[in-house]
């Protein structure tokens, strides 16, 4: 076995004796907060985002709040932590440049932290001491970044960035979507905002969406007019207008509280949605949901899937990743093999 790396027994970390984490909803008053206690479980903290190298897709990337960011290597088989350079582990979201998968760009606590390495080293790019929640990436000019932040939203290239919020009636933004003609969509708790490339406000878009604690968005990717909100009380919305006016779609979703959610495409189109019940897949668009595999009955915040083969599919419960070869019908804990000692770096290697 290679020097610091620690295998996990499937009992490890039972869960009467894991450190229970708390995910809020939103900054309300206390007596209304609604929250979701999660595990630690083996990456020490709750996984917040889970990303798929979409050229080399054996990678794998986990991201967990107060445990750091973690790199799998063989598609979840082993992981080793990487967070030299970073002030410390509480992050919240990590996303892939496509265009040059080595570059990533990891949302924190202390701000927008970037790597060229395939995050075996941090520094700080932007937003600093801000709340990252949320990153995005702009499909007509990939060097343009969005970020959702406690103070907003904000756009920027390198190190020049400046704040985009006007219109927007809430500056806690959970999560950014974008579309491929460049539309950009706002879930906040004051409902979903819509931002056009060339505009220079946003878009209150929340007719028919009866709950506006939104804190997961999805845009179809074969109809990118089609996007889906998660929110906290009201299981999932639809809208195939983009925006103009969004219905329930919530037959058979046996949990009303929505973490994430995303959709794969052909050739095995599904929309799946994290709750706090385990994962639920649809196969016609949100018409009728059914419960996935009883392996993952847990709190769910994340989900990925292998853009290659997107019947390959990945879930942050807790402090823990789970895996599905074949499109949610089994799931499998793949984060047994942890080194938390960290990468060395490339001058170290032999």
């Amino acid at each position: 076995m290679p020097q610091g790396l620690r295998t996990r027994s499937p009992g490890y970390c039972a869960r009467s004796a894991c450190i229970g984490f708390v995910l809020f909803f939103g900054s309300i008053p206390e007596s209304r907060a609604t929250h979701v206690v999660m595990e630690a479980g083996p990456l020490l903290g709750v996984v917040l985002t889970v990303a798929v190298d979409p050229v080399h897709t054996e990678n794998i990337y986990a991201v967990a709040y107060n445990g750091g960011v973690f790199r799998s290597s063989d598609r979840g088989a082993s992981w080793t932590a990487i967070n030299q350079g970073l002030p410390d582990r509480k992050v919240f979201s990590l996303l892939i440049n496509s265009k040059k998968p080595d570059h990533l760009y990891l949302g924190t606590d202390q701000g927008i932290f970037y790597s060229m390495d395939k995050g075996t080293s941090w520094s700080l790019l932007a937003l600093e001491k801000r709340n990252i929640r949320s990153l995005a990436i702009d499909p007509v000019d990939p060097e343009l970044l969005y970020a959702a932040t406690d103070q907003g939203v904000f756009q920027g290239k390198g190190k020049k960035w400046k704040r985009i919020s006007k219109g927007l009636s809430s500056e806690d933004i959970r999560k950014l979507e974008i579309s491929p003609g460049g539309e950009l969509f706002a879930g906040t708790f004051d409902g979903v905002f819509k931002k056009d490339r060339k505009a220079s406000s946003w878009l209150l878009i929340n007719n028919g969406l009866i709950d506006g604690k939104v804190r997961a968005l999805a845009i179809d990717s074969a109809a990118p007019k089609t996007l889906y909100a998660g929110t906290a009380y009201s299981g999932v919305f639809k809208t195939t207008d983009g925006g103009k006016r969004w219905k329930p779609a919530n037959a058979g979703l046996l949990n009303s509280t929505v973490l994430a959610l995303i959709t794969t495409p052909a050739p095995h189109r599904g929309l799946y949605a994290g709750t706090v019940d385990g994962v639920f897949k649809s196969l016609n668009g949100g018409e009728k949901w059914f419960p996935t595999g009883p392996e993952l009955p847990f709190t769910v915040a994340s989900l990925a899937f292998d853009p290659k083969e997107p019947r390959i599919l990945y879930a942050g419960s807790g402090g823990r990743v789970f895996k599905s070869m074949n499109a949610a019908e089994k799931w499998e804990e793949v984060s047994y093999e942890i080194n938390y000692f960290g990468a060395k770096p490339a001058s170290a290697k032999r």
